[in-house]
This record gives structure tokens, C-alpha cells and sequence, in this order.
């Protein structure tokens, strides 16, 4: 079956704002053991766009979408790093972050 045969995909109801904490890394030197204990960590981070698929292993989430159903702004985020996922409320994505 051809794409244009193909039923269209169901369309992402839900918009969502997932809370993660990304991985950092530096090449260059910290310093020693208290100074990385201090200057490294997570970074907490906020996507928000329509839930396209919610596993076990990962959420994909999107900001883009065309009339023929084409996706854009992708983002794949591992559940090992989100924090939570909320239905997008009245709030600025910086209010999520509150206390991280």
C-alpha cells in the first residue's frame, strides 16, 4: 500500500509540556572533585507541542504540523530523563521549572 493509499495517521490531540533534565558535558578542566560536584549537573529543560506517542521507553513530541499531516519540530526525549508530562495548562514553560 502506497502513502497516498495509506489511511492518514491519527492526529495528536493532547498538548503537553514535558519536564527533563538534559546531560551536560565539558572537554575542557573543572577542577577538582568539589568544583565539578558544584558546576555540573542536569540542566532542567521544557518542550512543549502535541503528544505524538507516549512508550515505556520515550516520548515524541512535536510543535509543527502540516495540512497533509507532515510533522516538524521532533523532538524524541527518553523517559529516563523526563521529570513529568502535564496537559498544557495557563502557565509559562519557565513555571514548570520551579524548583529543579
Amino acid at each position: 500500500m502506497s502513502r497516498a493509499d495509506a489511511p492518514p495517521p491519527p492526529t495528536p490531540r493532547k498538548i503537553v509540556i514535558v519536564v527533563w533534565k538534559d546531560i551536560i558535558t565539558r572537554a575542557d578542566w573543572v577542577g577538582d572533585r568539589d568544583a565539578v560536584i558544584n558546576e555540573m549537573y542536569p540542566m532542567p529543560c521544557v518542550t512543549v507541542g502535541w503528544l505524538l506517542l507516549d512508550t515505556e521507553e520515550f516520548v515524541i513530541v512535536v510543535d509543527s504540523a502540516s495540512k497533509d499531516r507532515d510533522y516538524g519540530g521532533v523532538s524524541v526525549i527518553p523517559k529516563a530523563v523526563v521529570v513529568r508530562i502535564e496537559e498544557l495548562k495557563k502557565a509559562t514553560p519557565h513555571s514548570y521549572l520551579t524548583g529543579l
